[in-house]
């Protein structure tokens, strides 16, 4: 195998932990110990420590979920304890990782190869350790890590080598004659991570003979998966920003592998993997978090896909700015898992060593919109600081796959370094209430009609039939920014939204549908990351008061009234908190073209009412325009952008 770093080099990284994330030692202990104890927290757990077997019992579904047993044949625990074992040198942590390793090697004997593709995904696609996807997730991220740490250590492996390589070779196999069958057109994230395993059992174990061959095919079909799995401007083709920082990690992970054994990627790969950097930091909210679209998390998570990213192109100003948004701290903690695989990282100019960030002023800023034409998403902010606006829009139907949700044309608002009007995230993927509501459009920032979905909800991962929903354009004018959207979805009705965001003061939201009967009746929903809202019943607006930054919620047009409903967050998998939804309803009564606009404005303190003073919508000259006061400005917007000054202070 390829040498890991020497003892010497797993001292500085355990005393950097120990300097700078002592409580990420900590919790490293405890998930070790509770490790040896047969105790692990896996999707379905719902955060909670499960007894999963002592050794694990790697077949049993033990809470009906079928993510459950294959993050169990991930494996993901025995990094943890390799990690305790560096951190203490205590043998226990990783005698246990062999122990359990010989343990599943026995009980889980690899499937027979088959070339029938139904065979094929019978066996491999079920719930069982030996799906295609765990087979590529194992042999990428786990066992080459854990095999070099036991390498190191004097006579550990002696007798279970050929055991193992054995059952390398068994994966190997799968990887290269089943997974290929199932996607001719490298068009899944599935595949990716199964070529991504197999490129690392080439290079991490040369010894084997077929590593030659297994390692150029599968570079030939990473590249594959780079040209077809990520858009011109960088974005990950299922438009989810965790899919994205989960397949680009990988890339990163092959870039280096490649790299670090002088083996060469085309300009084409290297050139769109740099574009997958800027769509990363796209799609973080100023706080420097994900912004959790359709299967997401609110994590920092795209702090390890940058780092890798600087480390292989050597380009280190986005993952400065990166830094300055999360904070020092947190940027040090989301990036630690990675040092003991990549521990140059700890030399890596500005990324761990200086720890002084610059201020996002002194750095080369991204344009403030970013538009990727081919997923129909537009991230707009006001400035690149923490302090900024920002909204993520997008409005693309039919989406691609079942990790899209039901929400054309809504947004996630952050100001001032608070999420506000956001996506509530995923929770889990179990066929269940919870992931019913998650992916609704009423749980999401955007307009239904009588109450029901765009499209029909049929499954976690299986939507009816959709009609065309795209981003229109957008308009930088320096003191606003302005993006638009229209989705059929509703045929005959055709909702058109557009959203001005005037920077540093407050979103408005434009709402146009037309082919409206008398009856049909029309709800904006507003999903708050607030525990309350209050109402002014009066006015019909809502706001919040529970965070250090709140938002008010005002609606002009049509005859609106408001309800208030409790809700919940996910910002990771299988943890919730609570949230409140909003929504604006219009009974219905006039048929045809009915408008509405919509105010979100920011404030701290107490709410007064005096900030928002009026907002109406009115028709003047054969056009539609909104007009809105505050306490000290006034603006008036049209429906229809016709490429004039939008607003006026």
């Amino acid at each position: 195998m390829n040498d890991l770093p020497t003892a010497f080099d797993f001292t500085e990284v355990c005393n950097y932990i120990h300097q700078y994330s002592p409580d990420y030692m900590q919790r490293t202990m405890h998930s070790a110990d509770m490790a040896l104890q047969g105790k692990l927290i896996l999707s379905g757990t719902r955060g909670q420590w499960l007894l999963v077997g002592n050794p694990p019992e790697w077949h049993d579904n033990k809470v009906n979920n079928n993510g459950y047993v294959w993050m169990l044949n991930r494996m993901n625990h025995w990094l943890i304890l390799a990690q305790a074992y560096l951190f203490s040198n205590q043998r226990k942590y990783i005698d246990r990782v062999l122990l359990e390793l010989l343990d599943w090697i026995e009980s889980c004997p690899a499937p027979a190869l088959t070339v029938d593709v139904k065979e094929a995904q019978r066996v491999y696609g079920s719930v069982d350790p030996w799906r295609q996807l765990e087979v590529g997730e194992r042999m990428g991220n786990v066992w080459p890590f854990v095999i070099r740490v036991m390498d190191q250590i004097p006579g550990m492996l002696d007798s279970a080598r050929s055991t193992i390589l054995k059952s390398v070779l068994d994966h190997g196999r799968i990887l290269r004659e089943v997974c290929p069958m199932f996607w001719p057109n490298a068009d899944h994230n599935y595949y990716l991570t199964e070529m991504w395993g197999l490129y690392s059992i080439a290079l991490n174990f040369p010894e084997l003979e077929e590593s030659a061959e297994w390692g150029a095919f599968a570079q030939q079909e990473l590249e594959r998966c780079m040209s077809s799995q990520f858009s011109n401007q960088g974005g990950q083709l299922e438009g989810c920003p965790s899919y994205h920082n989960f397949t680009t990690i990988h890339m990163g992970k092959v870039a280096l592998l490649a790299c670090n054994n002088g083996i060469s990627l085309s300009e084409a790969f290297v050139e769109r993997f740099r574009q997958a950097m800027n769509y990363c930091i796209q799609t973080c909210r100023p706080t420097g978090q994900v912004v959790p679209w359709g299967d997401s998390s609110a994590d920092y998570e795209a702090a390890v896909t940058m780092s890798l990213g600087a480390l292989f192109l050597g380009e280190d100003n986005l993952v400065l700015l990166l830094q300055s948004l999360m904070g020092k701290q947190k940027f040090v903690n989301a990036i630690i898992p990675l040092l003991f695989e990549y521990p140059e990282l700890l030399s890596l100019t500005g990324v761990l060593i200086h720890l002084d960030v610059p201020a996002a002023e002194e750095l080369d800023e991204p344009p403030r919109i970013f538009w990727d034409k081919e997923l129909d998403q537009v991230s707009i902010r006001s400035d690149w600081s923490r302090q900024a606006f920002s909204v993520f829009f997008v409005c693309r139907t039919p989406v691609y796959n079942g990790h899209a949700h039901i929400d054309p044309s809504s947004f996630d608002f952050t100001a001032w370094g608070q999420p506000l009007v956001v996506d509530p995230g995923r929770y889990n993927y179990w066929w269940l209430e919870e992931r019913r509501n998650f992916k609704s459009a009423a749980w999401h920032n955007t307009l239904t009609i009588n109450g029901k979905d765009p499209f029909e909800y049929l499954s976690s991962w299986d939507y009816g039939p959709q009609k065309q929903g795209k981003i229109q354009y957008t308009v930088d004018g320096g003191d606003w920014i302005r993006a638009s959207a229209i989705h059929h979805n509703y045929e005959p009705v055709i909702h058109r939204r557009d959203l001005v965001m005037f920077t540093g003061q407050f979103l408005l939201v434009l709402d146009e549908v037309s082919g409206l009967t008398e009856q049909d009746t029309v709800q904006l929903n507003w999903h708050l990351d607030a525990v309350q809202s209050h109402w002014d019943k009066e006015r019909q607006l809502a706001y919040t008061q529970s965070n250090e930054v709140n938002v008010a919620v005002w609606t002009a047009g049509g005859k609106v009234c408001g309800e208030r409903k409790d809700a919940s967050i996910s910002d990771k998998m299988d943890h919730l908190r609570p949230s409140t939804r909003v929504i604006m309803s219009d009974y219905g009564g006039v048929a045809g073209i009915r408008k509405y606009a919509t105010v979100l404005f920011p404030f701290r303190g107490e709410f007064q009412q005096g900030q928002l003073r009026s907002l109406e919508v009115y028709e003047k000259s054969g056009q539609a325009f909104c007009q809105m006061k505050l306490e000290l400005s006034s603006y008036e917007v049209a429906f229809k952008f016709d490429g004039k000054q939008e607003g006026n202070a």
